[in-house]
């Protein structure tokens, strides 16, 4: 094979990470790049969002590389997809023989209007890319007919054309992380040397109203245990990883399988600081090996919590009862494992009096983190097909990263809302309680890490203040007459 492939990662710079966080490796585009690779392709990874260059710059080491294809991606949907935009045209302008493939989320669902109203790219993968990548490049290369290639759509003409839809990969083993293609320079989180992303399983057992990765991944999946400590090696040895992020919306789905996970990992001896999503209901389901979750080298758990009402909670298809988080949080704490908690504003009629039931339910909790977000209506998902665009006011898509208002709230200005919120975070890493385990805390590599995120959590915030005041505006309610992005004919993703 000699087809050149450049895979690209947009500058879309989110207030997280441009303010402390860092930036984790464009997994999504990683996961493309080995199959790639194996295939016999040329292939190159420019992270633009973690580097920063001027689109002058990236033209340039586009220019170098001279590649036939150019990949985009990005993993933050639907906030990603105007910079996806504006970078597929400025490399279009320059390099009009590169044939465009754009993927993710977004453009999965997105696919047509895309298409429709981007006459700069060629092609959409829908759905997971590893295989679909290889075959539609191949298939590019030899000049053969693309309907034949599962899970892209395309021009043909004039015509869109929407091929079947590729079904779910069922051995993910089969296809392996390019981690040669990256810049491991770029990438340092909570004062550690190195850090990567890395995916154990894809989809999730619950069907949340508001979240579209279930709808995305399907049926829950995953990696062999086996192969997920492998990986892991070659993270630590090969590349000096110290630091991983499980990028799955549910880490622990299935309890033997992540015994034995945790069993080979603590088996390895590969002393690296590990972060996962969970739910609040497995890591009480697990009370009984906690302490594998620590010896394993976990750190840090970020469960969606998302509400404190167990109404609330129940409309929204969650399965954390108020008490069953509380435990999780005790549970965590007890075995030195910092917990993170999502909670999401817009999941009720926000007033006053449920910012202040938030907070008071919030203390209770007493977890170590809290992030704030904002429901989020994008059109796929359940929520965002019963979301009146009436009750829209914020029309940029820019905005749409749940740290920003979208929807209005009945009985409070975006103003007041926000200050809420606002006043809710820094209170709540304030209380006395949280202090004391910033400044007394026992255990070394807990201290680090929230030391580490309370300094990003202030730093986040002020940046969060100065983008509110100088950076967003928002659309009268009412007059929005359809959801911004909003694919008209919504292809099934089976």
């Amino acid at each position: 094979m000699s087809g050149r492939v450049l895979l690209i990662n947009p500058a879309r710079h989110f207030i997280a990470n441009q303010n402390g966080l860092g930036y984790l490796v464009p997994l999504g585009l990683i996961c493309i790049g080995g199959p790639l690779v194996d295939a016999g392709f040329t292939v190159k990874l420019i992270d633009h969002d973690a580097y920063g260059w001027s689109f002058k710059k990236l033209r340039r080491e586009v220019g170098k590389f001279q590649p036939d294809y150019v990949l985009l991606g990005h993993s933050g949907s639907t906030a990603a997809h105007k910079t996806a935009l504006e970078t597929i045209h400025e490399i279009k302008q320059t390099f009009p023989h590169v044939k465009v493939i754009y993927g993710g989320v977004y453009p999965s669902y997105a696919d047509q209007s895309i298409l429709r109203d981007c006459h700069e790219i060629d092609v959409i993968v829908r759905g997971e890319g590893e295989q679909t990548s290889v075959e539609l490049i191949r298939a590019l290369e030899n000049r053969e007919d693309l309907e034949q290639v599962e899970g892209i759509t395309w021009r043909k003409g004039s015509q869109i054309i929407v091929n079947r839809s590729r079904a779910p990969l069922q051995n993910l083993d089969a296809y392996r992380p390019g981690w040669e293609l990256v810049d491991w320079s770029l990438y340092r989180m909570f004062g550690f040397k190195r850090a990567a992303g890395l995916q154990f399983s894809r989809g999730c057992p619950l069907t949340c109203v508001y979240c579209g990765q279930w709808l995305f991944w399907k049926k829950w999946r995953h990696r062999s245990p086996e192969n997920i400590v492998e990986q892991l090696k070659i993270l630590s040895t090969e590349y000096g990883v110290d630091y991983v992020w499980f990028a799955d919306e549910n880490f622990a789905a299935d309890k033997d399988t992540v015994k034995r996970l945790l069993e080979l990992i603590i088996e390895a001896k590969l002393n690296l600081s590990l972060n996962i999503n969970m739910t609040a209901a497995s890591v009480v389901r697990d009370a009984d090996i906690i302490h594998l979750y620590k010896a394993a080298g976990i750190d840090y758990v970020v469960m969606g919590v998302e509400a404190l009402k167990d109404s609330v909670i129940t409309s929204i298809r969650k399965n954390n009862p108020f008490e069953t988080s509380k435990e999780a949080v005790r549970l965590l704490r007890q075995n030195n494992i910092l917990s993170l908690t999502n909670i999401i504003y817009g999941l009720e009629d926000e007033s006053w009096k449920t910012l202040w039931e938030k907070f008071t339910g919030l203390l209770e909790l007493d977890s170590d983190i809290l992030n704030a977000m904002y429901l989020t209506p994008h059109f796929w998902t359940a929520q965002g097909k019963t979301t009146k665009p009436s009750d829209v006011i914020q029309s940029d898509l820019d905005k749409w990263s749940y740290r920003n208002q979208v929807i209005a709230t009945p009985h409070l200005k975006p103003l007041e809302l926000f200050v809420g919120v606002k006043m809710t975070e820094i209170l709540f890493h304030l209380r006395p309680k949280a202090l004391k385990r910033i400044l007394f805390g026992g255990d070394k590599r807990y201290l680090k890490i929230m030391r580490s995120s309370m300094w990003i959590g202030v730093k986040v915030i002020l940046a969060e203040i100065f983008e509110f005041v100088f950076k967003t505006k928002f659309v009268v309610q009412g007059s929005l007459k359809k959801l911004p992005g909003h694919e008209t004919h919504l292809p099934v993703l089976k």
